[in-house]
């Protein structure tokens, strides 16, 4: 519920904000998420039809202009990558920088709703078999894999190329806005405009749909239209927050359940479709989930009932390996995994 909301706001904040003036865009916001849902929702009615909005209308579409960015960056940069210096915390952790900032992606969050999405998908075109299905699964992954790798390699370039022209901006919505307007002037500003619009629609179409098919699934007292009616007019709400305010509160929340999330797929990636014992998601996950919530207690915002808890929080992470970098989840979830491990070798012996 706040990755939803979050669409509307970021998509506002880049692509139609700068086009209305600072006095209304608190009415600009409320009519934008007004639609923005009323189209996400529309095209979450069907999810039978999700691949043909998703997979042939509306990536294609975002690919499109996005790459017609990129390729410009590509031809014509502002400057040299190598002249570069890493700034702030990428000069001394760029990988643990680059690792936490990628929590603000969502992608593994995502990945673990668009999943069920995908298989039903695949259900409904009459791929059933739990061989066929993985198949099909591990194909698109790959796909995707490459796609994102390409896409996040090009848009690094292009933002570390654009401070031979521009300093360093405040955030990449800020960095991809002045680079859209450097190479294509005000038909730049609405090419970025189509770029977010085209991005988080396609996204929260997918997230609506696996909301709202999950929430059937555990409870099928209301039916798939009156869940999606719900979480449609919730997130417009929230949405009407504003991207800084969703942002403030969804980093502690990410620090807090992207562990967890990470976690799970590495418990299920040693799985192999092998049976495993539930020690090992029980220990790994209780052990990371503990600190996960150091982790989310510390990136909350300074409120005055928060600084005790935040100042607790930051004691017992001093004595965790690598805390330093936010990472203090990953030794826990090792040794989880070895005491699950101890423990099934014990009841088989």
């Amino acid at each position: 519920l706040f990755a939803v909301p979050r669409l509307a706001s970021t998509s506002y904040t880049i692509g139609l904000a700068p086009f209305i003036e600072s006095s209304h865009q608190g009415q600009g916001l409320l009519i934008y998420s007004l639609v923005f849902f009323l189209v996400a929702g529309f095209l979450s009615l069907n999810p039978g039809k999700i691949l043909d909005y998703i997979g042939k209308i509306l990536n294609p579409a975002f690919l499109l202009v996005l790459g017609l960015l990129l390729t410009l960056t590509v031809l014509n940069p502002m400057g040299q990558v190598g002249q570069m210096m890493a700034q702030g915390r990428y000069a001394q952790q760029a990988m643990a920088t680059g690792f936490l900032e990628g929590y603000q992606t969502l992608d593994v969050l995502a990945a673990l709703a668009f999943g069920i999405v995908m298989i039903q998908a695949m259900n409904r075109l009459g791929i059933e078999e739990p061989g066929e299905l993985a198949r099909g699964m591990v194909k698109s992954g790959a796909i995707s894999i490459v796609l994102m790798g390409l896409i996040y390699g090009l848009l690094a370039y292009a933002g570390a190329t654009s401070l031979g022209q521009f300093s360093i901006s405040a955030n990449g919505g800020i960095a991809l806005a002045q680079i859209a307007n450097h190479y294509l002037g005000s038909a730049g500003s609405i090419l970025l405009a189509l770029i977010v619009i085209l991005a988080c629609l396609k996204t929260g179409v997918g997230l609506l749909t696996a909301f709202s098919e999950a929430m059937v699934e555990l409870f099928p007292s209301l039916g798939y239209k009156q869940y999606l009616l719900a979480v449609s007019l919730l997130a417009t709400l929230i949405a009407n927050a504003g991207l800084t305010q969703i942002i403030a509160w969804a980093v502690p929340v990410l620090m807090f359940l992207y562990p967890l999330a990470i976690v799970l797929v590495m418990v299920t990636l040693l799985c192999r479709g092998r049976a495993i014992d539930s020690l090992y998601y029980q220990w790994a996950m209780a052990l990371t989930g503990i600190v996960a919530l150091i982790d989310g207690i510390q990136a909350m915002p300074d409120l005055a009932w928060v600084l005790p808890l935040k100042e607790l929080a930051s004691t017992f992470a001093t004595y965790l390996p690598l805390s330093g970098q936010s990472l203090g989840w990953f030794v826990p979830s090792l040794l989880g995994l070895a005491i699950a491990h101890w423990q099934v070798r014990r009841k088989a012996s």
